[in-house]
């Protein structure tokens, strides 16, 4: 193929030749290292916005309260974990929650879960008056307590008490 081409002009094709694929590597792994950080950009923007936004805060999120009714005795608790325990477990609660403006936010009614709490999510920074109401052998308990979803307040609230 290169029988008439001088020596000097083959050398010259074969290193011209391998200059561009060699440019041609560098620059696909530019870009897909170019790639690589906007995907890996875009995934840490996704999963900071999306799959963890209260990760900063140290609770499951700053408008999730912890609620656990009592009649006799209970336990402190700031933050609530997986173990915390209350004395009401399985217990139909009716409930109304209004805002440090007297606004009612919520009137429901929940039962507690088998550690004896329900779970509330609230706006954030308020200060929150929730009245509870159960009847346990035909007797009526009520009771109010007071709690805040202000950044740094306790999110599992174990102030309830209710009586006869």
């Amino acid at each position: 193929m290169f029988h008439n081409i001088p020596n000097k002009f083959i050398h010259f094709r074969k290193k011209y030749i391998y200059s561009i694929s060699s440019l041609n590597m560098k620059l696909r792994s530019t870009l897909l290292l170019i790639a690589l950080v906007i995907s890996g950009v875009g995934i840490a923007i996704y999963i900071g916005v999306f799959v963890f936004p209260y990760l900063n805060t140290g609770q499951e999120g700053p408008n999730i309260n912890y609620i656990a009714p009592y009649t006799n005795s209970t336990h402190t608790c700031y933050t609530h974990a997986q173990g915390c325990t209350a004395k009401l477990p399985n217990q139909f609660i009716n409930y109304t929650v209004w805002n440090n403006d007297g606004t009612i936010n919520i009137t429901n009614s929940a039962i507690t879960g088998g550690n004896g709490f329900f779970k509330l999510n609230l706006e954030i920074n308020y200060n929150w008056t929730i009245r509870m109401q159960t009847t346990i052998n035909s007797i009526v308990y009520i009771g109010t307590t007071n709690f805040s979803t202000i950044s740094g307040s306790a999110n599992c609230i174990t102030t309830g008490q209710l009586k006869p």
